[in-house]
């Protein structure tokens, strides 16, 4: 290959970088690209000739500065830096050919003593803000000290007895061979790409950026999808977001999404984010660093939002985060509760002649003070939306006042808005807070404000107030006619791990088989996922089917999951059951000595097998996915006539985070074995459905 020039910046640790890159190339390219022949070109940036400007004054470019310009004007060919090292904004004209992967992101201590035998009021030096602020979170008690320079300058504060001890990347001590001057290593996140290297070329230079292809860590990354799920109701997801569930290998979703969206995301890793006042299942900084791990991984990944990702939610910070390591991010907008709850009410925000103005506000701060909550600023518009506000309701109404809206001023809290358990309580500026409390009104919670009496009262369909039937299974369709249902899902399902060599048994079980067994659609659904992979068998067409195979299939619904495969079940179980299954399978086959596939759910239930194999059958067992509990969830609050179980486990999981089921539900038991499971837990009373 020709030459090519390698912008450097000229220290010791910039230097070994480039051999490191140079390295990795080496040992990536074909064969025939071996002889890589370079030279390389060393430069002092801003930041190494200014090394007392404080990093938080200096330009976006203070460390790359010269050499961008050696790449613009043609003067190199390529640059290779620290990646943390890049402007947040790289010029148009240049573009990262490639990110190495990374020697370490941890940040180490060095010094003459261990960290836990720092006296107090030490002298530590760094030169990054963050590290300052994670160095005080550990010890309030020492003192920081700003410090610039190479590593070798650093660590000659140290002699010198300038600093008692030094914060500095891990990955630049290795690639210096200093591992030796590591005390300790910190327990924080590092920075953004830290022991990371970039290659940086011009945007036209093709060539250049195919060669270095070979070594870029992004072309393993998954990506992540920020998709609205809408106000609550279910239905009030897009297309667009139903079809990136179903194209997620993990979905992370909070407390205001309703669970049985994850119904469009069988296959999937199911996360539970919920994040509420007061109530975190996951910190921000862990959920971010889980979703980039995950993308890391080669996941596609999907955050799952209540409402709209970047309306008053850490969206924006999620985005900011993930890019900031190179992950590639897209947004599906959701219909925000902001507008979406009003809507469905029939409220106008702005109406002719009423209202021609609205403002959305947030009833919380980043990092408030609970014990000490702001005053809220009212900004001028006819028409106010509060979110997240409930447990401010008194600042709200007290900033109104000292803003000079009347007493009378029309108020409306919705609570849990477009969900069956929806609340609405209407009042004014002087009545609203007593009655929220008479209520007894739980967030999440929308408050309107309206400037006259006109602004809130176009409210044409009637408030909710039905019975509901609690349905714990995975298809609440199935049982409209009983009366309102309410999908509340004790399983979670998701396809079981399977190596290769796991997958290569499958594939020569189904190929020997005289008979397969599904009792779900999950079953089906996951066992072609493996069967279909490329290299396995294609079923795009009858003309494809070339296995003598026979199936049998518990219900209507499981045979036209079949159908989508192009398959007729041969045998169609009317009753629903393992047993009804086991009937119309003896009445149509003599069972002795056939080969029969069964693929599964974890969940144990031998009856099947055991019936089968005493009449003869040689029956393989394998389970093609995972039956787990959810996360647990508040029950609504709504008038609840009864519940329907559909299989044992989600009675035991019911009983698990729920402990009884109260005495005044109806309880309906789908097949005998859930029946009997309800029975055998005191439940006597409880109704076989057909």
């Amino acid at each position: 290959m020709s030459l090519f020039k390698i912008a450097s910046r000229s220290s010791p640790l910039a230097l070994a970088q480039v051999e490191e890159v140079i390295c990795d190339l080496k040992q990536s390219v074909i064969p025939a690209n071996a002889g890589i022949h370079y030279e390389v070109l060393k430069f002092k940036t801003s930041g190494d000739k200014d090394k007392s400007t404080p990093l938080t004054k200096s330009p976006d470019d203070f460390f790359t500065d010269t050499i961008d310009r050696a790449l613009l004007e043609g003067k190199a060919d390529i640059a290779i830096h620290s990646a943390k090292d890049l402007p947040q904004n790289l010029h148009k004209d240049l573009k990262i050919f490639a990110l190495t992967e990374s020697l370490g992101d941890k940040d180490a201590w060095v010094s003459r003593v261990h960290w836990k035998d720092l006296p107090s009021k030490a002298r530590v030096g760094t030169s990054s803000v963050l590290r300052q602020k994670q160095i005080l979170q550990l010890r309030p008690d020492v003192t920081i000290v700003n410090i610039r320079g190479t590593i070798e300058e650093r660590l000659q504060l140290i002699k010198e007895g300038k600093v008692d001890g030094v914060v500095v990347a891990a990955c630049a001590l290795k690639r210096l061979k200093l591992e030796s001057e590591i005390k300790d290593i910190f327990p924080w996140e590092g920075m953004p790409c830290q022991g990371q290297l970039a290659v940086v070329g011009r945007q036209n230079d093709q060539k250049l950026e195919n060669l270095f292809n070979a070594i870029d860590v992004r072309r393993r990354y998954g990506k992540v999808i920020l998709v609205g799920a809408g106000p609550g109701d279910p239905e009030l997801i897009t297309l667009k977001g139903i079809k990136a569930l179903e194209t997620a290998d993990c979905v992370f979703y909070d407390y205001l999404v309703d669970a049985s969206l994850l119904k469009y995301a069988p296959q999937a890793e199911h996360i539970y984010a919920g994040k509420r006042k007061g109530e975190h299942s996951l910190s921000q900084d862990d959920l971010s660093r889980m979703l980039k791990e995950k993308a890391f991984a080669g996941k596609n990944v999907v955050r799952l939002k209540g409402g709209d990702p970047l309306i008053f939610g850490r969206g924006a910070d999620e985005i900011q985060y993930l890019r900031s390591y190179h992950i590639e991010v897209k947004i599906i907008p959701g219909i925000s509760s902001a507008t979406g709850i009003p809507s469905s009410l029939g409220i106008p925000l702005t109406a002719r002649g009423i209202s021609s103005s609205v403002a959305f506000l947030s009833g919380h701060e980043e990092d408030e003070d609970k014990n000490h909550p702001k005053p809220i600023n009212i900004p001028k518009a006819d028409t106010l939306v509060f979110l997240m506000g409930l447990t401010k309701l008194n600042i709200i109404v007290s900033s109104l006042q000292k803003a000079g809206w009347p007493q009378e001023t029309p108020m409306m809290i919705i609570a849990n808005g477009t969900k069956p358990q929806e609340q609405i309580v209407k009042g004014t500026l002087s009545t609203i807070e007593e009655l929220a409390q008479a209520r007894d009104l739980k967030p999440p919670a929308l408050i309107l404000v309206g400037k006259n009496r006109d602004t809130l009262t176009f409210l044409p369909r009637k408030v909710n107030v039905s019975r509901f039937f609690l349905h714990c299974g995975t298809h609440p369709d199935m049982y409209g006619h009983l009366g309102k249902i309410l999908h509340w899902p004790m399983i979670d399902i998701k396809p079981t791990s399977m190596s290769e060599a796991q997958q290569k048994d499958l594939l020569k079980s189904f190929e020997s088989a005289d008979i397969v067994v599904f009792t779900s659609c999950y079953a089906v659904e996951h066992f072609f996922r493996v069967i279909e992979k490329p290299g396995h068998i294609d079923f795009s067409s009858p003309k494809s089917q070339c296995v003598p195979v026979f199936f049998a299939v518990i219900g209507r619904r499981t045979q036209e999951c079949l159908q989508k495969y192009n398959i007729q079940a041969a045998v169609v179980a009317q009753e629903e059951t393992a047993q009804g299954l086991l009937k119309a399978m003896t009445q149509n086959w003599d069972l002795k000595g056939k080969r029969i596939l069964f693929p599964r759910s974890s969940l144990p239930n031998p009856f099947l097998k055991d019936a089968l194999t005493a009449l003869g059958a040689l029956v393989t067992e394998i389970t093609i996915y995972e039956n787990t509990k959810p996360a647990k969830r508040d029950l609504p609050l709504v008038n609840i006539e009864g519940v329907i179980f559909t299989s044992p486990s989600t009675v035991q999981n019911f009983l698990t985070d729920y402990g009884t089921i109260p005495a005044s539900w109806a309880i309906m038991a789908k097949g005998p074995v859930t029946l009997k499971t309800l029975q055998d837990a005191g439940y006597p009373h409880a109704a076989s459905l057909s």
